[in-house]
């Protein structure tokens, strides 16, 4: 598989989760990446990183980096603030995304970037779903 790789930059506002979310699972259908549930889950994962980069992140536009290593799909999304996003007891109104994230990324890490942060997301295809 070659590598591929793309940067995506939606507008802060309302509507960023989902055209954030419509641009990357467009990108990774027309990569070779076609199962519909992987594509979902990538779908909420790129939906919880977009807004929380709106929520924490200030105004402008929120840059999205995604390239593949071989099957592994590595999506990076910055945002403003230097807060750092952090887990929450279950029964908490909100802040349920890095569950979410748990549960459906291989790994996850944040980067200080100098000017707020970068979290990483590793996500590799389910099982007999590699792109060709």
């Amino acid at each position: 598989m070659s590598q591929r790789s793309v940067r995506i930059d939606v507008p802060a506002g309302l509507n960023a989760p989902g055209e954030a979310r419509h641009q990357v699972t467009t990108s990774l259908h027309a990569w070779g990446f076609t199962e519909p549930r992987w594509l979902d889950a990538v779908a909420v994962v790129v939906s919880e990183l977009v807004t929380n980069a709106v929520q924490h992140g200030g105004a402008g536009s929120v840059p999205i980096t995604m390239m593949t290593r071989g099957s592994t799909v590595l999506l990076s999304v910055a945002d403003d603030s230097a807060e750092l996003p952090r887990r929450r007891p279950p029964d908490d109104r909100g802040g349920r995304g890095l569950m979410l994230i748990d549960a459906l990324s291989v790994r996850w890490y944040v980067q200080d970037d100098g000017r707020g942060k970068c979290v990483h997301v590793e996500l590799q295809p389910y099982p007999g779903e590699v792109a060709s």
